[in-house]
C-alpha cells in the first residue's frame, strides 16, 4: 500500500474554498464501523458509527461542509445522529467548520486543552491560517484526557497527545470487530504530520509554536511505531492511499487492513521533517 498519492493537487486550499466539486469523492467505508466522509480528497473526516449513535472527527472547511454533510445522507444517516465531534487539531481545514457543525448537529464537540489555548490565544495561525477559507470561531465542550477514553455505544476511543504540528495535536485509537467472522481490528488516525509547521522558518514567526515541539515529534516516534494498529486512516488522503480503494470494501475482503503501514507511516514522517532540517 503507497504511503502518499500519487496525484498531488496544485492548489488544493483555493479549489476547495472555490470549488470543492473539483475535489468531490463520495463516502466510502474503510474498517467495519468507519466510513470516509470528507466529500473532497484534502482532508480527512470520518464517521464511526457506535451502535448508539455517531463519531464525527474532524469537519474539514466551511466552504465544503455541504459535501460532508451531503456524504453523512448519502451512507443512509442524519446529522442529527451525531453526538460527539472530535477535532485533531486547532487548523481551519480541520476545524473550519467545526461551529456549524456543532449548530446543525448538537453534538459534544471535543479538542485537547493546548490547541484550544493555541487558537484562542492565535487565531491568525490556526483558524484564520489561509485567507481562502472563511471559519468561524468554535467552543469546546470537553477536552481530551490520554487516561479517559471517550465512550459511546460500542466503541471507546483511545486519545493521545502528539505534538509537533501543532502543540496539542491528538492521535486517535479504537477497536473494531468484524461482524462476519469475529476478528478485532485496531484503527488509528494520527492528528497531524505536517513538517510545514515544523521548520526553522516557521518558527521565526510562530508566536506560540517552538522546536521544543519538533523534538517531541521525534521522540514519540518510537513509542508510537511499537503501537500495533492494523488499519491506518489519514488526516490527509495524500498521506496515506485510501481514495484509490474506495467503494471496494467489504467485511470479506478488508481492502484497508495492512499493520505495516502506521510504522511505516510514522519513521517516513519524521524523516521528512529531519530532511528539510538540513
Amino acid at each position: 500500500m503507497p504511503l502518499r498519492c500519487t496525484k498531488p493537487i496544485p492548489h488544493p486550499v483555493k479549489d476547495l474554498a472555490y470549488e470543492p466539486w473539483k475535489l468531490e469523492v463520495k463516502p466510502f467505508q474503510v474498517s467495519p464501523r468507519t466510513y470516509f466522509v470528507a466529500g473532497q480528497s484534502w482532508v480527512g473526516c470520518y464517521l464511526i458509527d457506535t451502535g448508539e449513535g455517531l463519531i464525527l472527527i474532524d469537519t474539514a472547511i466551511p466552504e465544503s461542509m455541504y459535501m460532508l454533510v451531503d456524504s453523512i445522507y448519502r451512507l443512509g444517516y442524519k446529522p442529527e445522529d451525531i453526538k460527539k465531534i472530535l477535532i485533531s487539531h486547532a487548523h481551519f481545514d480541520h476545524c473550519g467548520a467545526a461551529a456549524a457543525m456543532k449548530a446543525l448537529t448538537k453534538a459534544e464537540l471535543y479538542i485537547s486543552r493546548e490547541d484550544y489555548e493555541f487558537y484562542k490565544a492565535c487565531p491568525e495561525e490556526t483558524l484564520v491560517l489561509d485567507p481562502d477559507s472563511h471559519p468561524q470561531m468554535f467552543e469546546a465542550d470537553c477536552f481530551y484526557d490520554d487516561n479517559q477514553p471517550i465512550v459511546l455505544g460500542n466503541v471507546s476511543i483511545r486519545t493521545m497527545l502528539t505534538p509537533g504540528h501543532t502543540i496539542g495535536c491528538t492521535s486517535f485509537f479504537w477497536e473494531e470487530r468484524n461482524p462476519v467472522n469475529g476478528e478485532i481490528y485496531q484503527v488509528a488516525m494520527h492528528g497531524g504530520v505536517g513538517a510545514n509547521t515544523m521548520n526553522d522558518d516557521y518558527y521565526k514567526i510562530s508566536k506560540y509554536l517552538t522546536p521544543n515541539l519538533r523534538e517531541r515529534f521525534f521522540s514519540d516516534e518510537e513509542k508510537l511505531k511499537e503501537i500495533h494498529v492494523d488499519i491506518s486512516l489519514p488526516s490527509h488522503p495524500n498521506q496515506i492511499e485510501i481514495i484509490d480503494r474506495a467503494g471496494q470494501y467489504t467485511h470479506e475482503s478488508q481492502p484497508y487492513l495492512d499493520d505495516t503501514i502506521w510504522a511505516e507511516f510514522i519513521h517516513e514522517r519524521v524523516r521528512q521533517v529531519k530532511a528539510l532540517m538540513k
